[in-house]
């Protein structure tokens, strides 16, 4: 048995994080592997209710030293950073009887028979690096090549970021990497938001596009806010329902968001629905009930919306960037993320055309699909840890 510790450092307020594990561990259960244990080492902030969902799947370990603001915490990110001890983390992996640690963001080569394998969810700064002021870029590529140097693997999530590793490493073939795209689980939650509660709570119309973003600077609402008010300029009144963290963590908290600017600027608040931070379920639901689910992000490392609306065969009208194209979504509709006006046309002709509501003959093909994607990601993730674990059968 190859016991695999999943530590989540990252914090409760990467959603994106979060829900990647949620896949990722559902993905090895159904995988059915019994060479292979997995056990989720998290914070004691994790809500009841995520609680309930990791232990379906996996050993739950809540720790005070994924707590942020306890001493704990703050005794192991001293250390960390200042000598670069990881006695704390070692001890807990050790008395876990650890084989391989995955995922974990502060925790380089461990002591003993411990392998590590890393992730790196994307390399934007290569990309927008505008969006990163004070970055020293040379020291965050420094960082990476660490980070493959100290790992007995990396996993990168599409091979629009494996071609971006491979020029930080300096290497064509970056070897002990992996590319391991996730695959979005929309059946796996408790499903008990229904969806006419929700737009009743919310207090939204039938039809509606859903742009389910953080409100993240390169994730771009810009665009689609500026396509809503030229629409309306054309008397096409439609509704566009936003979920997401409202605020750019890499921006002072006193300077406006230019996006949300815009709605008020533009008198955009009925056809702009702002409804921050809810409930993952009450997100779900919302993508089912959508005429179409938009992404206009300038970048993504593998995009969770996408995925989701893959999962459940809704329609997504999306920029077009390499790793949407990606994707592969059959009912992907692009447009250039700098062009706002080809935005509202593909808007315009869905609005006209597109139905809204839950399509159950297209839920039911994407649940087929979506049965096999997820064995295949967690049998494929299994294989990487039986490399890491094994080396001599990866050797042969």
């Amino acid at each position: 048995m190859i016991r695999v510790g999943f530590w989540f450092d990252y914090g409760l307020v990467y959603a994106g994080g979060l829900n990647y594990f949620r896949n990722l561990l559902h993905a090895i259960h159904v995988a059915r592997q019994n060479d292979v244990k997995t056990l989720l080492f998290i914070g004691k902030d994790l809500p009841a209710t995520l609680e309930r969902e990791f232990t379906q799947v996996t050993e739950v370990v809540k720790l005070d030293l994924l707590t942020r603001g306890t001493a704990t915490w703050f005794m192991h990110r001293s250390l960390y950073r200042s000598i670069r001890s990881q006695i704390l983390v070692e001890r807990i992996l050790q008395k876990h009887r650890i084989d391989v640690v995955s995922h974990a963001s502060m925790v380089e080569r461990l002591s003993g028979n411990m392998k590590l394998i890393s992730w790196i969810p994307d390399f934007q700064y290569l990309h927008l690096p505008q969006l990163f002021p004070g970055l020293d870029f040379d020291k965050r590529s420094d960082e990476i090549r660490a980070i493959h140097d100290s790992s007995d693997a990396v996993i990168v999530s599409s091979q629009d970021a494996m071609r971006d590793f491979a020029s930080v490493v300096r290497e064509p073939l970056p070897d002990r990497t992996y590319v391991l795209p996730f695959v979005s689980q929309t059946n796996a939650h408790d499903q008990s938001a229904d969806l006419e509660s929700v737009l009743d709570k919310f207090k939204l119309p039938p039809r509606y596009f859903l742009l389910p973003n953080q409100f993240w600077e390169h994730k771009n609402h810009r665009a689609a806010f500026e396509a809503v008010a030229m629409l309306r300029r054309q008397d096409i009144e439609t509704t566009l329902v936003c979920t997401g963290w409202m605020r750019d963590p890499r921006n002072p908290s006193s300077k406006p968001i230019d996006s949300l600017a815009f709605v008020e600027r533009e008198a955009l608040a009925h056809n702009v629905r702002l409804l921050g931070s809810i409930d993952y379920v009450e997100v779900l639901s919302l993508m089912r009930g959508s005429i179409a689910v938009l992404n206009p992000s300038f970048f993504e490392g593998w995009s969770s919306s996408v995925e989701e609306a893959k999962s459940m065969g809704k329609p997504v009208i999306v920029s077009d960037i390499p790793v949407h194209r990606e994707q592969g979504h059959p009912q992907a509709h692009y447009f250039d993320p700098r062009d706002a006006a080809a935005l509202a046309a593909v808007m315009k002709a869905a609005w006209e055309n597109w139905p809204a509501g839950v399509h159950e003959e297209s839920e039911t093909t994407a649940l087929e699909g979506l049965k096999r994607r997820t064995a295949e990601f967690g049998r494929r993730y299994v294989e990487i840890v039986r490399d890491v674990a094994t080396p001599a059968r990866k050797a042969a």
